[in-house]
């Protein structure tokens, strides 16, 4: 994972669980399969950048970094792992795994 991709999560993610924090988890549940297959077809473009396209496929796998952090363990992806502990206001900073 390069240092930019590592920075933009960081800030990213907590971001995105803020925003899903009220859904529902079967509207979590729908989003994670649209974020999965979303990042499955274009996730190349994250790391090579193709204009119009690697803002969505990085928001997609921030969003669903972000949906994973609400299942129980959170979710590892590199060195960083976010979880939202049941009952906390503050979702987990991005920390070492």
């Amino acid at each position: 994972m390069t240092v930019l991709l590592r920075c933009a999560l960081e800030v990213a993610v907590p971001l995105w669980i803020e925003r899903v924090r009220d859904w529902s988890e079967a509207e979590r549940a729908r989003r994670r399969a649209v974020c999965s297959q979303a990042v499955a077809e274009h996730g190349d473009v994250i790391l090579y950048r193709e204009r119009g396209k690697t803002a969505d496929a990085f928001n997609r796998l921030a969003e669903g970094l972000a949906l994973l952090a609400f299942v129980p363990g959170g979710v590892t992806l590199g060195d960083l792992h976010f979880e939202v502990v049941p009952g906390s206001s503050n979702p987990s900073a991005a920390v070492p795994a």
